[in-house]
């Protein structure tokens, strides 16, 4: 029954167990050893390398370990082994108590159902185990002595129950029967005296003591063996001293990734796994043909999950095992009141795919709301679940080996979760291999992000899984169990407050409802209410645009083959299960038209108009194709409107863009802030009085190191992307929320500029939503020296009107390896030129300009279509003197609008 990797591990435990035991034996003989050391823990550890020691709440040494174990591995039937070992090799009875600790609830009660289950493989190991008197029993049911003596008994915990802080299991529950009768004084000291650290209820007047009959104090009289699952959770100095203090004679613990510290006894790679057929590789990582379309990508979901079904009955009639395969499709949103443009629900999914032809009840939810699959038995034939829609509920413990598919929308670039989702479909249905080659591998499709990105997700989800070589570092905390990295509160510096107050306040666009009266901007009252959609005309011509590229040419999807050695790449044929017509239509067309019956009128005029000159077939292949073409014309239609209204409103004088201490419609940078409680942050000029650089991506790590080496700085912040920081609202209903704040001073040391700054990787320069940015803070910068000061708090603070916004970005030229940047990237003045590849600037273009006596005003400069660009370095290697370094500047930049910010 067991797998090879599987008797190396028990191979393990039973010479761990009978080490223990021959330990216990000479330390028991020797009175010498017993007099130098404490616990024949040490003579068994002596020839192990093994950090951790532990103690039992009552003073005594056990021995607590580890067995590293991969996700897919077998944990359960591991710490069956385990039980056995123990129970024949250290405790050499078939009676007693096992605690047997789970990590989810899902997990707790598929075991609690196979240990209960006596035709079950697992519950046939404990009765032998137990002679055929094995007690399976939970937290709250009776229990008494003579259980406990005459059988083997598995008291199954949640890992919350196992905290005293969080549940009654400490508190008098009427387990009388493991302590003296109430009133037996004396005896109830008695066992105080042998057994410490049991709670009790003392009456200091008249010197009685009664100990609580609690599971927790029946637990300790018992000295259990306890089996912990997914014991890194459990591995914090909090939760180990609530281990410890149920006395266990020894932990075992499991583990797909331990955490550094623990004593390792046996460990499995994920290599041994796939040698031994317990998971599906190759994994299949499917790009999509066409970034951003997650209609198409679900399509394509649906029609890979329906051939591996067909596949898996081929193999059920052939005499193979059953097997139902479930697709997994990761979403941006489940919250009941979060659906909405933008952001892509479970509630979306599961539209579509019912419109795709799924029937509701293979469809289920499962989110920290809405639990669909509880209770459902995946693995049985009678379960009809062949969709489960999550965000990030199921991203870590929960297992069926009939997933098959993940299907991720997220975009790949801030979606953590994927991580762990990857996980929960590498596990090979009856761990052993169908013989069918697409039942035996695992699928994963994306619809945004970078290649790169994805596969770098998925490595990482094998390590998450313990298929891979990284370790989580441990977690930091004091001798008292409190965390040493807890989030600390900061506040503004107090220079900064006292003597630059006014560099602060940041503009806002407001709506003028009278004298010195004002509402802030909404899209949706301002903007939203004026959009036409009589676009009947303009849509006859789109559509007569889009006939010729209808064809019944399928576009290729990459595909990348990943496994624990390396990944390659082909090619496959592109497969979608799309229906085209009105329904499916009014689905994409709702995102931009927020009317459901004007989405419906136009996508029936699309199907209708494309039905009389198109075969069915033929619009089905191209249903993505034709559904993200007449999107796009539809977005640009929304977005010219969005962004005239805007400038009718400001032409009009009801749009103002404003600087204001009015706590209700201006905007203040926040006063406090928190970050996580590490070492102090090497920035002097941040605006707080530390921030968290432990949040910084590498990019904004590069933005931050050249703004802090400006003398010309006054002080910077990060903006986080949460309500309460700043944000700016344009025309398009999103608001912009920039990275960095920037307060410039001038050779006076007074306030000069406030620069608000986007940073941009090089990847990012040229979509819509960069160009987007790009064009509201272009309409900002044009209003410099004429935005509205409005001050409505009696203080003498005078408002600044000077800001600049801007949007940088990344040089693709790197500075060669052997060659160092300049220690100092700024000094008292820079210029900056702009890289005609791109309409965004760049940051590494900032160039080092030598101080001088005269001026430390910003210098800008002046790009044309046929600008040079040269680097910091080079300036700095050449030290080229100031006059020439202006002389080039502007023979480069000659004729050209000014841009740019210089620090």
């Amino acid at each position: 029954m067991l797998k090879e990797y599987q008797k190396k591990v028990a191979g393990d435990l039973e010479s761990f167990f009978t080490d223990l035991d021959t330990a216990r034996a000479k330390y028991e003989a020797s009175p010498e050893l017993k007099s130098v050391l404490g616990s024949y823990v040490d003579i068994a550890f002596s020839g192990r390398q093994f950090p951790d020691s532990s103690k039992t709440g009552a003073g005594k040494a056990y021995p607590r370990v580890c067995i590293k174990m991969p996700t897919g591995g077998g944990k359960t039937l591991i710490a069956i082994e385990t039980i056995r070992a123990y129970q024949n090799l250290l405790a050499k009875k078939k009676t007693g108590l096992v605690v047997w600790i789970t990590h989810r609830e899902q997990i707790y009660r598929q075991t609690i159902e196979n240990l209960q289950n006596k035709s079950h493989a697992y519950r046939q190991l404990l009765d032998q185990a137990s002679g055929n008197r094995t007690l399976i029993v939970e937290k709250g049911q009776a229990l008494r002595k003579q259980d406990v003596d005459e059988n083997l008994v598995v008291l199954m915990l949640m890992m919350q129950s196992a905290n005293r802080d969080t549940n009654k299991m400490f508190e008098d529950s009427g387990y009388t029967d493991f302590f003296p009768p109430e009133g037996s004084y004396e005896l109830h000291r008695k066992l105080v005296e042998l057994i410490p650290n049991l709670d009790r209820v003392e009456d200091p007047l008249f010197e009685r003591l009664q100990v609580k009959t609690s599971l927790g104090n029946t637990i300790r009289t018992q000295e259990p063996l306890i089996i912990v699952d997914e014991f890194h959770t459990m591995f914090t100095d909090i939760a180990k001293a609530t281990l410890d203090g149920l006395n266990p004679s020894v932990i075992i613990g499991l583990s797909a990734t331990p955490r550094r510290g623990m004593n390792i006894v046996s460990s499995v790679s994920g290599r041994e796994l796939k040698a031994e057929e317990m998971i599906k590789l190759d994994m299949h990582l499917i790009a999509p043909s066409r970034s951003g379309d997650w209609h198409t990508m679900l399509g394509a979901v649906k029609c890979k999950r329906d051939e591996l079904e067909k596949k898996a009955r081929k193999l059920k009639q052939n005499g193979g095992v059953y097997i139902r395969p479930i697709a997994l499709i990761q979403v941006e949103r489940t919250g009941r009141d979060q659906r909405g443009p933008g952001h892509v629900h479970s509630e979306d999914v599961r539209e579509f795919l019912i419109a795709a032809g799924v029937p509701p009840h293979e469809i289920a939810v499962k989110s920290s709301t809405l639990d669909e699959i509880r209770g459902q038995k995946l693995l049985s034939p009678e379960s009809e679940v062949r969709y489960i829609i999550t965000k990030e509920a199921l991203k870590e413990g929960w297992d069926c080996s009939f997933a098959y598919i993940l299907g991720v929308i997220p975009n790949a670039r801030t979606n953590s979760s994927m991580t762990q989702l990857v996980g929960r479909v590498l596990r090979q249905p009856y761990a052993k291999k169908t013989g069918v080659k697409d039942l035996d591998e695992s699928y994963v499709y994306f619809t945004s992000g970078q290649t790169e990105e994805v596969l770098k997700n998925v490595q990482g989800g094998f390590e998450d899984e313990g298929l891979g070589d990284v370790t989580p570092g441990i977690e930091v905390r004091d001798h008292s169990g409190n965390a040493l990295n807890a989030p600390k509160t900061v506040s503004i510096k107090h220079d900064v407050r006292r003597k630059y107050p006014s560099s602060l306040f940041l503009p806002v666009w407001l709506v003028k409802t009278g004298p010195k009266r004002y509402r802030k901007f909404s899209y949706d009252i301002d903007v939203k209410p004026q959009l036409s959609w009589d676009i009947g005309r303009a849509l006859d011509g789109w559509l007569d645009a889009l006939k010729p590229s209808i064809t019944s040419y399928k576009e290729p999807a990459i595909e990348y083959l990943v496994n624990l050695d390396s990944s390659t790449v082909q090619q496959t044929e592109s497969q979608t299960a799309i229906r085209f017509d009105e329904h499916y239509l009014t689905r994409r067309f709702s995102d931009t038209i927020d009317n459901p019956f004007i989405a419906w009128e136009v996508g029936a005029r699309v199907a209708k108009k494309l039905a009389a000159e198109f075969d069915a077939a033929l619009l089905d292949q191209n249903a993505g194709y034709i559904g993200r073409e007449i999107e796009k014309k539809l977005v640009e239609h929304r977005r010219s409107q969005e962004k005239a209204i805007f400038e009718e409103l400001i032409k009009s004088g009801a749009l103002e863009l404003v600087v204001s201490d009015d706590e209700a419609t201006g905007f203040e940078m926040p006063m406090k802030d928190t970050v996580a409680n590490t070492i102090p942050s090497s920035y002097r000029l941040n605006l707080y009085e530390d921030i968290e650089t432990s949040s910084l991506n590498s990019l904004e790590q590069e933005v931050a190191n050249i703004i802090d080496a400006s003398p010309n700085v006054i002080w910077w912040a990060r903006n986080k992307a949460q309500k309460g920081w700043y944000a700016v609202q344009g025309w398009q209903r999103g608001k912009i929320r920039p990275d960095f704040v920037i307060a410039r001073k001038n050779d006076k040391d007074e306030l000069e500029f406030v620069y608000v700054v986007e940073n941009k990787g090089e990847q990012l320069i040229g979509n819509p939503d960069t160009a987007y940015k790009q064009a509201v803070f272009d309409r900002i910068n044009a209003l410099t020296g004429r935005i509205q000061q409005v001050r409505i708090k009696t203080t003498t603070v005078k408002l600044n009107d000077r800001f600049e916004f801007e949007l940088i970005r990344r040089s693709s030229v790197n500075t060669p390896k052997n060659e160092r940047r300049p220690s100092v990237p700024f000094s008292a003045s820079t210029t900056r030129t702009q890289n005609t590849t791109s309409s965004g600037r760049t940051w590494s273009s900032l160039r080092s300009v030598p101080a001088t006596s005269t001026s430390t005003r910003d210098v800008r400069s002046k790009t044309s279509s046929s600008s040079c660009a040269f680097s910091s370095r080079r300036c700095s290697s050449a030290r080229l003197k100031w006059s020439q370094h202006t002389a080039r500047r502007t023979a480069c930049s000659k004729n050209s609008r000014p841009t740019g910010i210089s620090l």
